[in-house]
């Protein structure tokens, strides 16, 4: 790899590594290896301990990690083959013979955690036998597993990778260790590149409060003493560039105005993708100029030594619980709430914004004069929600799916149209009277339903699954949408990359579905050349809940025009699984369904290497640019977005 052995980065990675495995006594045992590694085996674990015991008293020290994993890692391409051909061969007699390579691919299936078909573990033995035996004597030589993988570099460098998340389990971090730094020049330019119109629009919110707070200080003259002017140039600093904040933060949030622009000329030149990181962004300022607002006025009233009696006024005291509002509103606002599972207390202790623009009338009626236009918008937005939320939709099914997932599919109602990739909000009175939730459309806009796939995140969606899964059926329930994603860029792109992450396939599942529709009735796209879907999932049995269109998309597609790569992220494509790995290679050549997903659609183990795909996929279609499109956890898209920055490719991700 990239990394020397003496490399000062690796070293201390390394030993970082080591002492995050090992335990008080300095050394990793077969228990701490097994977890280490997160193998289900404790056979596997023992057989890379036994490789890495170079003194054979059955743990490993720090010494014989740091070379056991620099030669498997960063070592040479013998290094590496040699360390998982020993492994392979239990015997340790220099060949491997059948019944070693049943065990090892029976292991490698079962870390997977795939069903065996009958016969499917000595068809594939059998495969990899009639490639890699070439004097075919039954046994396979080092020399001959050496040609075989060396003519398969993407098998070595997928267990390279894999084995690498010993030490760099985060995806950053293993970024960052494998691949030599770009400079940074070019990085920054591409991320701006990437995010100019909301960069553009962020410069221009700060350098307009910065204007005017610096305005309203300098307004302050001959007001009281020294100290009292100082406290009240703050205080008046604040409050004139609080109408700023006030007049946009309901923007971000007029949805269907938002979807509206998306589809216009001017939503190119807008960051409507970013309309809630706005939103949120705009809040927190605000809130950082009342409290800047309230502490000067608290202190201005403090030196000029007015007395307890100037806080009971009636503008000071509804300033006061403006406030108080302001901060229940803030504090439940955070992300660590919002996501700990307590979801309907960020969504009730939300809906004070009634309170907070009511004290705000009362506190500073020309405040909300700045907001009044908003305000009217988002009044008409809320009259037209509870209007078309009053319509109740039929229930065709609730269907409770593995891990955690509940499958609900709805009557379409009249009038409903969506675009692939669109959100709603659903209400099920059977499990909540009153609460919301916001959930992507799974299904195409040809179909006849509509089919939303809920992941078990907190109490709300925790109740909808043990629902789904008793004996009683939701009879009806709310929705209200639909509203625009980026998704729906999809289709102006000649070539889109899709990346989704587990349930963050629902937008692109949506997408798949409409083009086989029309691949079925023989439409094409102007634009599409041809489209790339990743999906990653980290438990095979995850793969099940779309089932059909992977199913679909490698029978239906007769003009090749998508492109679909599926993920065990919980899956092993290390030196253990070397073996499985090139006769499931040899399967895929010969036509044959994957070995572990059953499908026609080739499973790959272990995480992609993202600069090689997406570096693979603009060499192969330029002078086109591809245009990556993803919806997943935070910490992939961090990834995802600085890569494409380096590789240069647009990027574009789904946040709710």
């Amino acid at each position: 790899m990239n990394a020397a052995p003496d490399d000062a980065r690796l070293l201390d990675r390394l030993d970082r590594a080591f002492a995050a495995h090992a335990g008080d006594d300095a050394a990793i045992d077969a228990r701490e290896l097994q977890q280490a590694l997160k193998l289900r085996s404790a056979y596997l674990a023992k057989r890379v301990l036994a490789l890495l015991d170079a003194n054979g008293d059955g743990v490993v020290r720090r010494d014989e990690f740091l070379a056991g994993v620099r030669a498997l890692v960063f070592g040479s391409t013998t290094d590496k083959l040699a360390f998982a051909f020993r492994l392979h061969d239990h015997d340790g007699d220099g060949a491997l013979t059948r019944d070693e390579m049943h065990r090892m691919v029976a292991m490698g299936l079962a870390e997977a955690e795939a069903p065996v078909r009958p016969g499917q573990l000595e068809h594939l033995v059998a495969v990899l036998f009639a490639h890699a035996d070439r004097d075919r004597d039954g046994r396979i030589s080092f020399a001959e597993f050496d040609a075989a993988i060396r003519r398969r570099p993407k098998l070595l460098a997928a267990m390279t990778r894999s084995e690498a998340r010993w030490i760099a389990p985060d995806e950053e971090l293993l970024e960052h260790l494998l691949t030599p730094p770009r400079p940074r020049t070019l990085r920054l330019l591409r991320t701006l590149a990437n995010r100019r119109a909301a960069i553009a629009w962020a410069t221009f919110l700060v350098l307009a409060t910065v204007v005017l707070v610096v305005d309203g200080a300098l307004s302050v003259r001959g007001h009281g003493t020294l100290r009292s002017e100082a406290f009240w140039a703050l205080s008046r600093a604040c409050t004139t560039a609080m109408p700023v904040g006030a007049a946009l933060i309901l923007v971000p949030v007029l949805r269907r105005f938002v979807g509206w622009l998306r589809g216009t000329i001017v939503g190119r030149a807008l960051p409507v993708d970013d309309a809630q990181d706005f939103h949120r962004a705009i809040g927190n300022g605000l809130y950082a100029l009342t409290c800047g607002h309230v502490f000067a006025a608290v202190a201005d009233i403090a030196a000029r030594d007015a007395g307890l009696a100037s806080l009971a006024r009636p503008q000071v005291l509804s300033g006061l619980l403006w406030f108080v509002v302001f901060t229940v509103l803030w504090a439940f606002a955070q992300a660590r709430v919002r996501r700990s599972g307590r979801f309907e207390v960020f969504h009730r202790t939300h809906l004070l914004y009634v309170a907070w623009f009511a004290l705000a009338a009362l506190h500073a009626p020309s405040l909300l004069g700045f907001a009044a236009l908003p305000l009217v918008a988002f009044v008409v937005e809320l009259a037209l929600r509870r209007s078309r939320r009053g319509r109740a939709v039929a229930v065709r099914s609730l269907e409770p799916l593995a891990g955690g997932v509940t499958r609900v599919e709805l009557e379409t109602p009249p009038g409903f149209h969506h675009r692939a990739g669109d959100w709603l909000f659903l209400r099920v009175p059977d499990v909540a009277r009153s609460e919301w939730h916001p959930f992507t459309i799974s299904s195409a806009p040809e179909r006849d339903t509509l089919t939303l796939h809920v992941r078990t995140l907190g109490n709300w969606t925790a109740a909808l699954h043990r629902h789904a899964s008793g004996a009683a059926t939701a009879r009806e329930v709310f929705i209200d949408g639909p509203y625009g994603s980026p998704a729906a860029g999809v289709f102006g792109a000649k070539v889109p990359v899709l990346i989704g992450a587990g349930i963050g396939v629902t937008p692109f599942a949506s997408v798949l579905e409409s083009l086989l529709w029309r691949a079925r009735a023989g439409e094409t796209s102007a634009s599409l050349q041809r489209a790339h879907f990743f999906w990653l999932n980290r438990e095979l049995y995850a793969f099940e809940w779309f089932h059909d269109l992977l199913v679909g998309l490698a029978r239906d597609d007769v003009r090749g025009r998508l492109s679909a790569q599926i993920w065990l992220t919980g899956g092993h494509a290390g030196a253990s699984a070397l073996g499985l790995e090139l006769a499931r290679d040899l399967v895929d050549e010969g036509g044959g369904d994957d070995p572990v997903s059953g499908l026609r659609t080739r499973m790959h183990m272990g995480h992609p290497d993202w600069r090689a795909e997406l570096e693979a996929l603009r060499a192969a279609h330029a002078p086109v640019v591809p245009e990556v499109f993803f919806c997943g956890p935070p910490g992939l898209g961090r990834t995802l977005r600085r890569v494409c920055a380096d590789v240069g490719l647009p990027y574009r991700e789904e946040r709710f």
